[in-house]
């Protein structure tokens, strides 16, 4: 059942990927990332979840992984969490909180991008005034 859910919202963030101009390829059995996307300026290594709770718990060999393969691929690393019914946030992994040997995503948490930001259609009050808050 879990994977049947984590491949629905993989397919789910592709479809979304696409219609925003995106090319998209799914790494079926998560090898080193879910998704690899790019627009020919925006380049994405993804790791994909789902969740019915309110917060998520991601290990830290997938962290590494992820990491890892976006550093060499020359992306920006990206840990998509579909919180079910009620959407999706996406994490920069500086963003994680740390804690012991995992990391943690919380819906409530404000350190997160819109998919529009994640896309560069939307950039963040903190990015239009040059990080000067």
């Amino acid at each position: 059942m879990r994977y049947r859910r984590g491949a629905s919202a993989e397919r789910e963030l592709i479809k979304m990927l696409e219609k925003a101009g995106f090319a998209v390829v799914r790494s079926a059995g998560s090898k080193k990332v879910d998704i690899i996307a790019g627009n020919g300026r925006i380049y994405l290594c993804i790791e994909v979840k789902s969740t019915h709770e309110d917060r998520l718990y991601i290990r830290s060999e997938d962290y590494e992984k992820l990491m890892s393969f976006a550093e060499r691929f020359g992306a920006s690393p990206v840990i998509a969490v579909k919180f079910v019914n009620r959407g999706w946030r996406f994490f920069k992994l500086e963003d994680l909180e740390a804690g012991g040997k995992n990391y943690r995503v919380t819906f409530g948490s404000p350190n997160y991008m819109t998919f529009d930001e994640m896309v560069g259609r939307q950039v963040t009050l903190e990015e239009v005034i040059g990080g000067e808050i």
